[in-house]
Formats: C-alpha cells, sequence, structure tokens
C-alpha cells in the first residue's frame, strides 16, 4: 500500500511541471486568469502558472469566475500572513518570557521550559476565547469591507488588502491600521 501511494505521489509531481500543450480548445479566460498568469510567469518562469485542481475555472459559492479568483488570492494572502505571525509567535513564546502578569489574578505567562503546545494549554480558557474573539472581530472587519470603506475583496479590492480602521479610529480610540500602519507604501507603488 504504501509503495502504491508513493508511485501516485510521484507520478502526479512528475506531470505537475509539464508544458500544456499547444493547441487546446480551451474557451477564452476571462481578465483575471490572465491576470494570474502574467503574474506567475513575471514571478517564477520557470514553474510559470500551476494551478493542478482547476480551481481558477471553479465558481465558489455561485459566483463567477473572477469573484472565485479574488476569494483565492485574497485567501492565499492571508494565510500566508497568519502562518508567517504563528511562527514568530513560536519562536517568541518559546524563547522570551513576558515579565508582566497574563491575567487579573496575577498569574504569570507560562515558562519557557514548557514547549509552545504545553505552553497554549497553560493559557487560561478565558483568555483563549479573547485571542478567538479578536480574531473572529478582524475577519469580520475584513468581510464588512472596514465599515464599507472599500470593496469586497470579491468585487475588485486588491488582494491582500485590509481595510482601514478610520471608523473606528474616529468613534472609538486610536489603533494602527493593519495594511501599511506606518504610510511607507506610497500610491505609486501600489499601481
Amino acid at each position: 500500500m504504501k509503495s502504491i501511494l508513493a508511485l501516485s505521489a510521484t507520478l502526479a509531481t512528475a506531470t505537475a511541471f509539464v508544458a500544456p500543450q499547444a493547441g487546446s480548445t480551451a474557451p477564452a479566460l476571462k481578465a483575471a486568469k490572465d491576470d494570474l498568469v502574467a503574474i506567475a510567469e513575471k514571478a517564477n518562469p520557470i514553474v510559470k502558472f500551476w494551478d493542478p485542481l482547476g480551481c481558477t475555472s471553479m465558481d465558489f459559492y455561485g459566483w463567477d469566475e473572477e469573484k472565485t479568483i479574488g476569494f483565492l488570492r485574497q485567501s492565499e494572502i492571508k494565510h500566508g500572513r497568519v502562518a508567517m505571525f504563528a511562527f514568530v509567535g513560536y519562536i517568541v513564546q518559546s524563547n522570551f518570557h513576558f515579565p508582566w502578569a497574563q491575567t487579573l489574578a496575577g498569574d504569570m505567562h507560562p515558562s519557557i521550559d514548557l514547549s509552545p503546545e504545553a505552553q497554549w494549554d497553560a493559557v487560561p480558557a478565558n483568555a483563549k476565547w479573547q485571542i478567538f474573539f479578536v480574531i473572529s472581530m478582524l475577519e469580520m472587519w475584513d468581510e464588512c469591507g472596514g465599515g464599507a470603506a472599500m470593496p469586497h475583496y470579491t468585487n475588485g479590492r486588491q488582494p491582500g488588502k485590509y481595510p482601514p480602521f478610520d471608523a473606528f479610529r474616529d468613534d472609538v480610540h486610536f489603533v494602527f491600521d493593519l495594511y501599511d500602519p506606518f504610510g511607507f507604501v506610497s500610491v505609486s507603488l501600489l499601481d
């Protein structure tokens, strides 16, 4: 059984880098898919555009192809950022002990002698729920376009651009934006 799985995995990767046939009868691609192909060729001229599952031709949630591609691009960027943030958090909590109390009761942060998994287990349940609540609020802010400050990412927003906190900053309290918090990215770079 293991040899069959190994063989099938090898065959799948071997065909992944084969160039498409020159006279295919595929229908004309939409502009969004053409953009993906152009970006992929610039980003990696060896592999170029690679979509083995054909996700860019699917219609997620009854959307058309362009909205599906917008969803996939946003999802890929978002999950990549979350993975990078999680990696940095894993390294920091493994090597640094925060000296202040973790809870109002005065409980200290878990020791760095514990593994990161054991440190997470030592965090109180209410603190974990607070983390999940903040993440869900950030996700909701993104889905709502920042209080209608930006269009939804399936309706033309630049992939990866997080809505600004202008409405929250004006009505509640100051908070940095998640996308370009210090204004280093000029408008000319985005075009």
